[in-house]
């Protein structure tokens, strides 16, 4: 087993990392209960039994291939680097590949090397090592809660998701107590929901002067404006980051840049990048220190899509398989292929037959916002994380704690399947937040705007997208637009789409292929930062289909 330097082990055949004690990581009742980060292993004769928590806030990776003498050679860790060195002979997997391409992230246990498995979201994986065979329990730790308590009333539903904040939040105060030196809360700002919900919260239990936050873009852009009008607002430390394209360009081809990649994508995700030169800059600024602790506005709230779905008769099996891969696999504009492919869509069959299958509306949502969080947000979203540790800095993601969790999943379908009710729970917080800081009963900014990718009203786009329907030119429009959004984007984030020039991207743009999809099929062909060299040396293998994987899907 190699395992990182912070790791810690009882001496007995159990290894931990984890927040808080617990009775036996390994158990599935005690890893769903768990009150934070945990991941552990356990050595138990010839079985080994590896524990994942609800973040995937330490991943592990694990590997059996034959020994010595017709030995069975198992190979953990929690460190990709030390997992991809630890391993005879590391081969790029064709269709994990494939997959990466499309995705941004390799579903189900797989990774982009052949072989070697990931530990998925709250589950625990046991492994025989004299047969290979290895066992995965618990799926349902990513599932809704799905008792007979379901709240419907939404003042009720307030007052329970208020409850659930002050509990996680409060949690990652009292850890800032415990800790050497003056640890500060690192807040990412943006104009959105998430971000000002912790905003909020923060002023009204009077922890502003222990917080301080950032938002970076081109200057003047618009989200970066509402950012400094949020900060201003309930008088919040705020600092700008210019995101200039060319000094982004610049920075990217440096070794820096290429060990933060080695570092973030954990054999099988994208490395999320967003927050890595602003972060970068705070620190040389000394505005932000080592050991402060970043708190990104990650949530269980907003994983549903496709709400269509609930509305008319119960949806078929097919039809949530279909939106399911539509959904995550689109970043090359490809989504039929993808829907083609037996090693995909086997996975996703996979994961619908873990539960009976109903279509009610409850039911679909369930499945929907699950795969969401297994998949994209535990391994490419929760993945910026290690763009903070890679900078030495902490980290908290307390509204994916178990508390918050369960609080928003007994919400009603009609309460948390669109992000309508939560914007108007953040707003009446946002009020008090800003009459608490003002020393008024209601200040303007309680009704200050949510950063939108246009000005555009609601009512006015609704109209428009009428029209073009009927002239049939919707279709074109969007792409367009998307189109100019992104070679314009007010993040700078065309600055990282290296192998393709401006007007060679808009072509592309417009076939369907998005700015991650630009990302993914740079990161996986060693063109994205030159001096990062991951997979061109390595020899690529199409591992056979088994049963599983040739699986077909009807809608």
């Amino acid at each position: 087993m190699t395992t990182s330097a912070d790791t810690v082990t009882d001496g007995n055949g159990l290894w931990v990392r984890a927040d808080y004690d617990c009775s036996d990581p390994t158990d599935p009742e005690v890893l769903a209960s768990h009150p934070g980060r945990l991941a552990a292993i356990r050595i138990d004769g010839d079985e080994v039994v590896l524990a994942q928590d609800r973040l995937r806030s330490w991943p592990l990776f694990w590997s059996l291939e034959d020994g010595l003498s017709g030995t069975q050679r198992l190979v953990v860790s929690d460190d990709a680097t030390l997992m991809r060195e630890a391993v005879s002979a590391p081969r790029l997997d064709a269709r994990a590949r494939r997959e990466f391409l499309d995705a941004g992230f390799v579903t189900g246990s797989d990774t982009l090397l052949a072989g070697i498995h990931q530990t998925e979201q709250g589950t625990v994986v046991r492994i025989d090592r004299a047969t290979g065979r290895a066992r995965t329990v618990n799926h349902s730790l990513a599932r809704f809660c799905e008792g007979t308590d379901t709240v419907v009333d939404p003042e009720d539903f307030s007052g329970l998701l208020c409850e659930a904040l002050d509990v996680v939040l409060g949690r990652v105060l009292a850890e800032m107590d415990r800790r050497a030196g003056t640890p500060r809360l690192v807040v990412p700002l943006s104009g959105g929901l998430d971000s000002r919900l912790l905003v909020a919260w923060l002023t009204l239990h009077d922890a502003l002067d222990r917080t301080v936050a950032f938002t970076y873009g081109r200057p003047g852009a618009r989200e970066v404006e509402i950012s400094r009008k949020v900060a201003q607002a309930v008088g919040l430390e705020w600092h700008a980051v210019d995101y200039d394209p060319a000094a982004l360009r610049e920075a990217w081809q440096t070794q820096e840049a290429a060990d933060f990649l080695k570092d973030g994508y954990t054999l099988g995700a994208l490395p999320h990048i967003q927050d890595w030169w602003a972060l970068r800059t705070l620190l040389a600024r000394g505005t932000v220190r080592p050991g402060d602790i970043v708190l990104p506005g990650h949530t269980i709230v907003g994983n549903m899509h496709d709400e269509q779905l609930l509305d008319g008769p119960p949806a078929t099996r097919g039809q949530v398989a279909k939106a399911i891969i539509t959904h995550h696999q689109e970043l090359q504009g490809e989504q039929n292929q993808a829907w083609a492919d037996p090693y995909r869509a086997g996975k996703v069959k996979n994961f619908l037959a873990l539960r009976p299958f109903t279509g009610s509306p409850r039911d679909v949502q369930s499945i929907l916002e699950s795969y969401n969080v297994r998949e994209r947000q535990t391994k490419y979203i929760n993945n910026s994380v290690r763009a903070y540790e890679h900078l030495g800095l902490e980290w908290a993601l307390p509204m994916l704690d178990v508390e918050f969790w369960n609080a928003w999943h007994r919400g009603a379908v009609e309460l948390t399947a669109t992000r309508d009710f939560y914007a108007v729970f953040i707003g009446r917080l946002w009020a008090q937040a800003t009459a608490r800081a003002s020393g008024q009963e209601q200040t303007a900014q309680a009704d200050l705007a949510y950063f939108t990718p246009t000005k555009v009203n609601e009512t006015t786009r609704s109209r428009l997208k009428a029209v073009l329907s009927r002239l049939h030119l919707l279709h074109l429009a969007e792409r367009t637009a998307s189109s100019w959004a992104t070679l314009h984007s007010p993040m700078s984030f065309d600055a990282f789409i290296t192998d393709a020039s401006r007007p060679a991207a808009a072509v592309q743009l417009m076939m369907g292929r998005t700015l991650l999809g630009f990302w993914a099929r740079a990161f996986i062909t060693d063109t994205w930062c030159r001096r990062c060299r991951l997979f061109t040396d390595l020899p690529v293998v199409d591992v056979p289909p088994t049963i599983a994987d040739s699986s077909e899907l009807k809608a």
